[in-house]
């Protein structure tokens, strides 16, 4: 199942993210006020390390869209995006509302992740990120990590 993923950063402190899996499309925003893009590319990093669930947080003001990554033994991976009403309110995932559920391979999935973080890299280099997103800095380690992680598994994204 194909993926897309972007994340543009919209203004100081903003970003705006859309995935795509298969025919399961959502679009979320994210504030400053947490590092949702480290948080994401954290998470996938563990799903390739065979974390039996991984999630990450986007912030928003006052919400949250949480991520929950589910690697499955065939390698696929269930992708879920949970939107909150209130950020770290601590709400079990029950409680959230649904607004993606789909299911893709996870080398394509951290493929597009990558994509997106090489694209993002080339187009405001670490300093222009950092300026845009005030508080964190370029996710570079993170991405390198993720990089080998999916080198080391072999195979193509």
């Amino acid at each position: 199942m194909g993926v897309t993923f972007s994340y543009e950063l919209t203004g100081r402190g903003w970003a705006e993210c859309s995935v795509r899996i298969g025919e399961n499309v959502t679009r979320v925003t994210a504030s400053y006020l947490h590092d949702a893009l480290a948080d994401l590319v954290s998470a996938t990093g563990a799903a390739l390390r065979g974390h039996p669930a991984a999630s990450a947080s986007f912030a928003e003001e006052p919400g949250e869209y949480r991520w929950i990554l589910e690697p499955r033994a065939d390698g696929q991976v269930r992708v879920r995006v949970l939107e909150f009403p209130e950020f770290g309110g601590g709400k079990p995932d029950d409680e959230g509302i649904v607004l993606l559920d789909g299911e893709c391979r996870l080398r394509t999935f951290a493929g597009a992740i990558v994509s997106e973080l090489q694209r993002l890299e080339a187009k405001h280099g670490q300093e222009g990120y950092r300026r845009l997103w005030v508080q964190h800095e370029f996710p570079a380690e993170r991405l390198v990590e993720l990089q080998g992680l999916l080198k080391g598994a072999g195979g193509g994204v």
